[in-house]
């Protein structure tokens, strides 16, 4: 796959926040497909709860998201995924009833092969009932930390070339005002690896990198998560609807088969 287009039904351009698509457990079948399910209700199927790994993502205010012309995401291989799940997350803050969307992605393809094939990596502040924040701060910092132990098991496999990121998404709710991507090796912090210190709610578009950054098994990122809610009398609670969430996502590349991109802040 070369190229991702959102598809966002006309006049929903606001109601549309993000849409995350997720690869699924080889274990899925025929049998559960239908017309979908409310996320993270009773009423969704347990075999949906296999579909955890993000494989693309997209934000309001971003356009479509095309690979470097060296790099892909690899479909109809015997080890590529069967199914995919596309999860929409909507932002109704009047409440309105009624509403049915129909948007989407559209996924474009090439059948000449890439030298390497793509990845997503999650970064930040996750869904969390523990993560909030007080009401009237006009600034709040939160840190997500991928630490040096987690990244030398997660990337263990790609010893010695790492995992070389050519493009970050950064990601925030309402209260984010900025966003900042840190790396560090060998204990020292290197360039940031991306950030938006003017942080735009409906505006959240990707960072293409100018070079392509190496991370090594041993290295540390932390995604750095700025707030306010000094306009707010309420506390700040941070749930699967996004209040509060921060994220940066890289998307990668490993040096035999892979190049990668990034995303996530979150806190509404």
């Amino acid at each position: 796959m070369m190229m991702v287009e959102p598809l966002i039904q006309k006049g929903h351009e606001n109601l549309v926040h993000h849409i995350l698509l997720y690869q699924c457990s080889s274990n899925l079948n025929d049998s559960v497909l239908d017309y979908g399910h409310e996320c993270y209700h009773p009423n969704m199927p347990d075999s949906f709860l296999t579909c955890e790994t993000v494989i693309f993502a997209w934000a309001i205010g971003g356009e479509g998201f095309t690979y470097p012309p060296h790099v892909g995401l690899s479909i109809g291989t015997a080890a590529d995924p069967q199914f995919v799940l596309m999860e929409v997350h909507y932002d109704n803050p009047s409440y309105t009833e009624g509403l049915i969307d129909n948007s989407g992605l559209r996924l474009i393809y090439t059948p000449v092969l890439r030298k390497y094939d793509a990845g997503v990596i999650e970064a930040g502040l996750w869904v969390s009932l523990f993560h909030n924040i007080p009401p009237g701060m006009p600034e709040f910092v939160s840190e997500g930390h991928c630490t040096l132990e987690c990244l030398e098991e997660a990337l263990g496999a790609e010893r010695p070339a790492g995992i070389h990121v050519f493009a970050v998404l950064l990601h925030a709710h309402l209260a984010g005002r900025a966003i900042r991507m840190r790396h560090f090796h060998n204990g020292k912090e290197q360039k940031l690896l991306a950030y938006d210190d003017e942080f735009d709610f409906n505006f959240q578009e990707f960072q293409y990198l100018k070079e392509e950054r190496t991370i090594l098994p041993g290295d540390n990122l932390i995604t750095e998560c700025h707030y306010s809610t000094v306009d707010r009398i309420r506390m700040t609670w941070q749930t699967r609807q996004g209040h509060g969430q921060g994220v940066s996502i890289p998307f990668r590349a490993e040096g035999v088969q892979l190049r990668f991109g990034t995303w996530q802040c979150t806190v509404s």
